[in-house]
């Protein structure tokens, strides 16, 4: 059977944006919705009226609000909210028996990176260019996909959380965008809020790999890149790469790639083809 997700169509049409609420802020909406709207808090506490339903707002709270809706919202007047709000509509919607499939309400926490998403679908929203609807129908069923998985089961097979893995997967990220270069484990526990201990377990558990070990091939993966790209040596690529001599670089480059450096670029020289990081076993 498809997920519901699969079945609808995110639509462009609705109002989007930024608020900072002003003192004395109080949402009663007086007409019911037509479309959906998602409510999300950037900052500040309050709180929210749906139906018999009340939520408590805070940091990263997500509400989902369907056509029918009546809210009422009131905010912290010592700790006023800052949102975001993006009205869409849905095709294909008609065929839910259900209704909406997620939750009014979900604290999302970091690792969603709710904010970084909600304003991608608004930056399309704010440039149209071609193939505008395609690319909003994309990153909101992403959002929503996400939002999902929150609400499954909370193992999944490796014994983490969704959370976790999120978590996991937002290190493998940081890592990865800065090349495993510089990396430093307690500056990245500090990034990640948590201890350099607790979050060397979690990757472990998650991943299957030690960190340390996924932070040494990613480097080895963009050395390989550079190998081929670049006329660096490999003493110098070494060096790059944060290693004290080319013997542990080498060893490092031919535990990932199944061959040395030299080996590597003498393969891509002649194949024009890069070949691919050997596969590690969970």
């Amino acid at each position: 059977m498809n997920h519901p997700l699969e079945t609808v169509t995110f639509r462009t049409g609705g109002s989007y944006g930024k608020r900072a609420c002003s003192p004395g802020w109080y949402w009663d909406h007086q007409k019911p919705f037509h479309d959906y709207d998602i409510f999300y808090v950037i900052s500040g506490r309050g709180t929210m009226t749906l139906g018999e339903e009340t939520f408590e707002l805070q940091k990263q709270s997500c509400v989902v609000m369907r056509p029918g809706d009546l809210p009422k919202a009131a905010q912290d007047p010592k700790n006023r909210l800052t949102v975001l709000y993006l009205h869409f509509g849905l095709s294909g919607a008609e065929e839910w028996d259900a209704g909406f499939p997620f939750p009014r309400f979900t604290l999302v926490g970091e690792a969603f990176q709710a904010e970084n998403m909600l304003y991608q679908a608004m930056d399309v929203l704010e440039f149209p260019l071609p193939l505008q609807q395609l690319e909003f129908d994309c990153l909101m069923k992403r959002f929503f996909a996400n939002l999902f998985r929150l609400h499954l089961s909370p193992q999944e097979p490796t014994g983490c959380s969704v959370r976790q893995m999120q978590k996991a997967r937002q290190m493998m990220a940081y890592i990865r965008e800065r090349s495993g270069i510089g990396m430093d484990l307690e500056l990245l526990a500090r990034e990640m809020n948590m201890s350099a201990q607790y979050m060397s377990r979690l990757f472990k558990a998650c991943t299957g790999e030690t960190i340390k070990a996924f932070i040494a091939r990613t480097k080895m993966q963009r050395a390989g890149e550079l190998l081929v790209q670049s006329r660096m040596s490999i003493s110098e690529l070494a060096e790059r790469m944060e290693y004290s001599d080319v013997y542990a670089f080498s060893k490092s480059f031919k535990k990932v790639f199944n061959v040395s450096p030299t080996q590597y670029l003498a393969s891509t020289r002649l194949s024009q083809q890069v070949p691919s990081p050997a596969r590690r076993e969970r």
